[in-house]
C-alpha cells in the first residue's frame, strides 16, 4: 500500500474516532447521564426571620389577696410581645398607652394567691397577647393579623 492509501486510512480511523467520541459525549449530555437519579432536592429553607419584641414597661396595680376581698396586695407585671414583622413594632409604639391600659383592666381582675396558679399565669399571658393584636387590628387596621406571636412575662411580683 501506497503512503497516500495509509494517509487515507489513518484519517478515516481519525475521523471516525472523534465523531464516536464527539457523539458519545453529545448524547450523554443531552440524555443526563449520571445525574444523580432520583427526585430532585428541594431548595434549602430560608434562614428564619429574628424574633423582634415590644416592650411594655413594668406595670403596678393594687389587687385583692382573693376575690371579694378589699385590694390590699399589689402586683408589678412585666411583659415582651414577639414578633417577626418591624413594622408591627412601629405602631405598637404608638398604641401602646391603649394596650397597656387595657393590660391594667385585665390585671385589676386578678388575685395575688389566684396568681400562684401556672394556669392563671398562662391565661395572663395568652389574653396579654390577645389585647395587643387587638388593639393593633381595631385601632390601627394592621394586616396581617396577629402580628405577635409570643407573649413572655418579664416581671411578676406580688406582695400581700
Amino acid at each position: 500500500m501506497a503512503l497516500s492509501g495509509i494517509l487515507k486510512i489513518g484519517g478515516i480511523v481519525i475521523v471516525t474516532a472523534v465523531m464516536g467520541v464527539g457523539g458519545t459525549v453529545g448524547v450523554m449530555s443531552f440524555l443526563g447521564h449520571g445525574a444523580p437519579s432520583g427526585p430532585a432536592k428541594p431548595p434549602p429553607p430560608p434562614p428564619p426571620k429574628p424574633t423582634l419584641f415590644a416592650v411594655v414597661d413594668d406595670i403596678t396595680v393594687s389587687i385583692p389577696p382573693d376575690a371579694g376581698e378589699p385590694a390590699t396586695s399589689y402586683l408589678q407585671f412585666g411583659i415582651q410581645f414577639g414578633t417577626t414583622d418591624p413594622n408591627a413594632l412601629i405602631v405598637f409604639a404608638q398604641l401602646q398607652p391603649i394596650i397597656k391600659s387595657d393590660i391594667i383592666n385585665l390585671l385589676l381582675n386578678e388575685t395575688s394567691h389566684g396568681l400562684q396558679d401556672p394556669r392563671a399565669r398562662a391565661d395572663l399571658l395568652k389574653n396579654s397577647l390577645d389585647i395587643c393584636n387587638e388593639v393593633l387590628s381595631q385601632k390601627a387596621n394592621y394586616t396581617p393579623a396577629n402580628p405577635f406571636n409570643a407573649a413572655y412575662i418579664t416581671n411578676l411580683v406580688t406582695q400581700d
